[in-house]
């Protein structure tokens, strides 16, 4: 070195909590699923998964998961208090938005499956019981929402 003073990244809890908060909140929405329907056909279960942005909870979650990562990972990288502190507090909007946008999706489950959906092996006529839930992938953005939002709070307590 020349003399100067070297710099190095303070890796903060704060930001890294909302960064993979965000991160995961996103996976959750594509690679986990949230929706799912079964039935019981000629002796076998079938089953079919959507997408969180099969619903428009999922797409506002998507958005709020990326601003998440996003100032998470902006709050590690840049260490001026103001800009930490302005970071820290859009990652927790985007924690908030993605932990109730999720929650929300708990409700919607039968406005996404729809009234007639796609049933392969079942006969015109044939009467069977449709079963609606909530897929892995939802709890796990629900999850993620939530360390996003204790990313901003450990932000705020941080000051």
């Amino acid at each position: 070195m020349n003399g100067d003073r070297a710099t190095a990244i303070e890796i903060t809890y704060a930001g890294v909590a909302g960064a993979v908060g965000g991160l995961v909140g996103i996976a959750g929405i594509y690679v986990g699923k949230w929706f799912s329907y079964s039935y019981v056909t000629q002796g076998a279960r079938a089953t079919f998964y959507f997408d969180g942005t099969e619903d428009w909870t999922g797409q506002v979650a998507f958005i709020a998961g990326l601003a998440a990562f996003a100032f998470g990972v902006a709050y590690v990288l840049l260490s001026d208090p103001q800009i930490r502190t302005l970071t820290g507090s859009l990652m927790g909007v985007g924690g908030i938005f993605l932990l109730a946008m999720a929650a929300l999706a708990f409700t919607r489950v039968d406005e996404v499956i729809g009234p007639h959906p796609f049933l392969p092996g079942v006969e015109p006529g044939q009467s069977i019981r449709i079963t609606t839930a909530a897929a892995g992938g939802l709890w796990m953005t629900v999850v993620a929402g939530m360390a996003a939002v204790y990313g901003s709070y450990l932000s705020i307590r941080r000051r």
